[in-house]
């Protein structure tokens, strides 16, 4: 098992990609594309793991397949947390305890960042879990993954060890 960490968070859908109209009249054809912010986001991430992590790259080799553990780690509480949930007073109190967030909504661009990284399609990738969290200090992608035809047999497992360790937020 591997674990990297992505110095940042990938950014939405509704924002790394973009629709494109072309032609006109019968012939008009509507595309998506990858925006110049979705762009940016996949070059960072490419760069930031050929650099970072050089030596984790002979890891991922074709035709096996691949546990993907992905957190998303955002700056302070506030980011997941609606601060009025606690209010005393009703007609002040927040509906939700949680803003909306949806990590899978990010997943998508980080996960083809790092297939670009490693030189491997995503296809290979048999189980992908993702989840959200904070931390006062920082932001974060973090993976791990695992290589199920070389590796013990219960992958999840071990990367939930892995994630509880190495990443405990302050109290809730």
């Amino acid at each position: 098992m591997i674990h990297m960490r992505i110095p940042n968070l990938p950014i939405s859908v509704d924002h790394a990609y973009e629709s494109i109209t072309r032609g006109r009249g019968p012939k008009k054809v509507t595309v998506r594309r990858l925006s110049d912010a979705g762009r940016k986001y996949k070059n960072e991430v490419r760069t930031h793991i050929i650099m970072s992590y050089p030596d984790v790259l002979p890891f991922f080799k074709e035709n096996h397949p691949y546990v993907l553990v992905v957190q998303f780690t955002f700056h302070g509480r506030g980011k997941l947390y609606n601060k009025s949930w606690l209010a005393e007073d009703p007609k002040k109190r927040a509906k939700s305890r949680y803003k909306r967030l949806d990590v899978s909504n990010r997943l998508k661009l980080f996960e083809d960042a790092l297939s670009e990284a490693v030189g491997l399609d995503d296809k290979h990738n048999f189980f992908v879990g993702v989840g959200k969290t904070w931390h006062r200090d920082y932001e974060a992608t973090d993976v791990w993954v695992f290589n199920r035809d070389i590796e013990e047999d219960n992958p999840i497992d071990a990367i939930l060890k892995q994630l509880r360790a190495a990443s405990r937020p302050e109290s809730h």
